[in-house]
This record gives C-alpha cells, structure tokens and sequence, in this order.
C-alpha cells in the first residue's frame, strides 16, 4: 500500500510502540513502518528556561537523497531491487516523506540541480525558502548533485550564505568535487544560529582527504561565527553525510575538538572498511598553514604574522630543534580564552563544541542504529551535530564556567526521530523502495532555542500538533508583569 496509515501522529517524546513493527516470523516490516518512525525524548541536563526570556522549537533533517547520476553510475549495487524503484520519480518519494516530517530546516545531500524546481514548486507554497550549493567543478569528475538546504521563512531569516566548494587548484588534499553550506540564520527575537550541511569524499582508503575538507568546513563554521567570547557564542547545527562511522578518528575530532591524525593510517580515519594493504601513518604537517588559510590546532587564522610564526613553529618541532627538548610544549596561547596550551606536530583540533544528536545504540542498549543500507550492508555515516553550551564549565569550549550574566543563546536538544536498525532494514528489505526513495534514512532532531536572559518565569508555551510532527510556537516566556 502506498497510503499513510491513519495511526498518525507520533509525536517527539512519543515511546516507540513495538506493536507497530513486527519482526517476528510473519509479515515482512512494511516500509510505512519506516515512516512511521517514533520520536525519543531526550532529557535536558538543566532546566534553562528558568534563565532566559525567550525559546523557539524547531526540527531539522538531514538527508542523503541519492543522485540519480550517482545511482546510474553504480547500478550493479541496486541490482536486487525493483527497477521502477530507482527512476528519476524518486524525488516524489522524497518530498512526500519530507511533507509527513513538516521541518523547519532541511539538509539534503546529494542533491540533484535537475529537482530544484520541483522542490520549489511543492515546498515554496508550504512558506519555505531554499539555498543550493553545487559541488564544483573538477575536470575529469564533473558532479550534477550537491547539497540543498530548505528552511521555514517565518521562523528563519537568511543573514549570510558562507558556503564553500572544498576544492583548491592545485592542492593535494583539496582536489575532489564536494561542497558545504554554511549559512548564518537570524530567528524572530533578533539571535542568530548557524546552520551547515555537507558530503564529505566517501573513499574509505583516504582519511587524510576527509582530514582536510572536514577542517576547511569547521574553519569557515568559525570564522563565520567568531567564537571570540569563552562560552557560549553562536550556536551551530552540523549536518551531513560524513563517511565516517562512529567512535572512528574523524568522529572524535568532531566530539572531542582533537585528533592526533599522525597515529592513525590513512585508511583508518573514518572507520569505514579494514583493508588488508598496509598504508602508513599520516606525517605531520598535513598541508601547508599558509596554502590552506588557517593552522592545524584552533583552525581559525587570526593574521598573517601569527599564522608564519605558527608554521615556524610547526617546522621547528618536527625539525626536533635542541631549544625544544620534550614532545609537549605550551607553545602558543588560546586565541579564545588566552590561556597557553600544548602542542604537538600531527595534532588537529577546534574549539566547537560538538555533539551528537544520535546515541547510535537503540533503546535496548545493544543494537547499533544504521542510517545507509546497500547490499547487506548497515552503518552509521549520516549524523546531526549541534554545539552544546548548558552553563557549565564542563560543557564549555575551555573549561570555564559561565556567568550568571552570560548572554550566549542556549540550543538543546529535546527529542530525535528514531531510526531503523539493521535486523528491521533487513526484514523490511533492500533501500529504496516503494515509499522510501534514498537508500539512506532521513534523520530528524526536534531543537530548541533559548536566547535573551532575563527574568526566572514558568513557561507558557503555545502548542501545536502536525501529522507526523510536533512543534511549539515561537513564543516570549517573560511576563512583564511577573
């Protein structure tokens, strides 16, 4: 059946009822089920309305719909499924699961220039608004998709579009055909949050390309935002097709800020296949400091004096000068906090302070969540990352608590779509299918946004129930008569 079942709506913070999926000898999983996706809610570890004015719910999703170039290209890995599941009309399916999801931002990946009218013909009338950035061109590798955001005009304003194609002429590591949005959005009471969305090179043999873009990426996030103040700033969603699986070296420099890339080879950064060839470990120095345009550790580049004085620093260290006897040094200080920290060649780092909005473990605590399936194959590559910055000093980019009059918007998450597991991808079948056009799932986290300090008041909010969706108005939670 091609119908939505009429058990809608789940709505964020809904349990998943098991009822609705039945993996027991029987019926096959139906791909409805796949759409019918509960919401988990996730605890806050503080209660921040209490400490600020204003809040604002909102949804993203991210999505790796599946170029249809990419798919023609590679057909022999669709080769079980229906061939009237991978025409061009897949981006019917599309649109109609991203219709039952109602976000507010979107973020898809591989995105064909070819749909764009059709996703403005559908969506524009529904108030949303859009910006594309194709992937550039690259002779010999010439790309027709790239990476599409959607947003909701009455909740989001468009301040600057930074997005960036991650291919420099003439650089080694920076010679593929992907792109990033990174865009600056200005919500109703006058604060601002950054959205980006990306495709980072699948290659699993080539981590150290991966190294690159993602750190080109996370530089423009930066400079975009100026994290110039020691907690808090702007806050930022991150979202994407990493190729990178969880707890892999690329993973946790997104997690834990660093990564010291010269113990890994180049084909374990993302985490993605064991190969049986032996590749060596990264060297350190990556890439050169002034052809990339920012340093290895803090990335962003504050000017062309410190940037040469940190490259002959970078050269001194590998160089093992005598003036620098042991292998740590507090070298140079913070540019966000002031304070010294140690440095080592072959190290990367940034000060986001990122987190997952997935736990990749499903709610039995055994069974890994899968966002791609191909041929048999399930993992985790697709993620939503946002900054977290809860007033406490162990959340905070350095370590400092904030004070009782920071001013910093506060983005918590509040719940996040459930997602399929292998054992129920495999039950259900190969991806896509009859209603599912991508053979990725769509990712989908419920935000909110609390900005402007002020009085401790009880919240009121407005609320307002959507298939498939629950939202809460934006709305002022300070009472001036309190």
């Amino acid at each position: 059946s091609s119908g939505i079942n009429a058990e809608w709506p789940i709505r964020p913070g809904d349990d998943y009822n098991a009822s609705l999926v039945e993996l027991s000898v029987g019926p096959r999983l139906n791909a409805q089920h796949a759409l019918r996706r509960a919401w988990r809610h996730v605890t806050p570890s503080s209660v921040p309305w209490k400490k600020y004015k204003n809040k604002l719910d909102f949804s993203v999703v991210s999505y790796n719909i599946l170029s249809q170039r990419l798919l023609e290209n590679n057909r022999y890995l669709y080769r079980t499924i229906k061939d009237s599941y991978l025409q061009a009309d897949r981006a019917d399916r599309v649109i109609n699961e991203l219709e039952l999801y109602e976000p507010d931002i979107v973020c898809l990946q591989e995105f064909d220039h070819q749909i764009r009218d059709k996703f403005n013909a559908h969506f524009g009338p529904k108030g949303y608004k859009n910006t594309y950035q194709r992937k550039p061109f690259v002779p010999y590798q010439e790309k027709d998709d790239g990476c599409f955001m959607m947003y909701k005009a009455d909740k989001f304003r468009l301040v600057k579009d930074a997005s960036i194609g991650l291919y420099k002429n003439g650089e080694k590591l920076l010679d593929k055909p992907n792109c990033a949005q990174i865009v600056l959005f200005q919500c109703p009471d006058g604060s601002q949050m950054c959205v980006a969305n990306t495709h980072l090179l699948y290659n699993p043999r080539r981590g150290d390309i991966k190294l690159a873009q993602l750190s080109l990426i996370i530089n423009s996030i930066q400079n975009l935002i100026n994290p110039t103040q020691k907690c808090g700033g702007i806050p930022v969603i991150f979202c994407g097709d990493f190729n990178t699986c969880p707890n892999a070296p690329l993973y946790e420099l997104m997690k834990r800020g660093k990564l010291q890339y010269s113990d890994y080879a180049t084909d374990k950064i993302s985490g993605q296949k064991i190969s049986s060839k032996k590749f060596y470990n990264i060297s350190p120095g990556l890439w050169n400091d002034v052809d990339m345009g920012y340093h290895e550790h803090g990335l962003v580049k504050q000017n062309d004096e410190h940037l040469n004085k940190c490259s002959e620093t970078n050269r001194c260290l590998e160089q093992g000068s005598g003036l620098l006897s042991t292998e740590y040094r507090n070298l140079e200080k913070c540019y966000k906090c002031g304070e010294l920290y140690p440095y080592k060649p072959g190290r990367i780092s940034h000060n986001l302070n990122f987190r997952s909005a997935y736990d990749h473990i499903d709610s039995d605590g055994r069974t890994r969540e899968v966002t791609t399936y191909i041929q048999n194959d399930a993992r985790t590559v697709d993620y939503i990352w946002y900054t977290n910055h809860d007033n406490t000093a162990q959340n905070c980019p350095h370590g400092h608590s904030c004070q009782d009059d920071c001013s910093s918007p506060l983005l918590l998450l509040e719940s996040r779509r459930r997602l399929l597991t292998k054992p129920e991808l495999t039950t259900m079948g190969s991806l896509p299918n009859e209603l599912l056009g991508s053979d990725h799932q769509a990712l989908q986290a419920h935000f909110s946004l609390y900005s402007e300090p002020g009085p401790r008041t009880e919240p009121k909010p407005k609320f307002q129930t959507h298939a498939g969706h629950f939202l809460m108005n934006y709305t002022s939670l300070y009472d001036p008569l309190n």
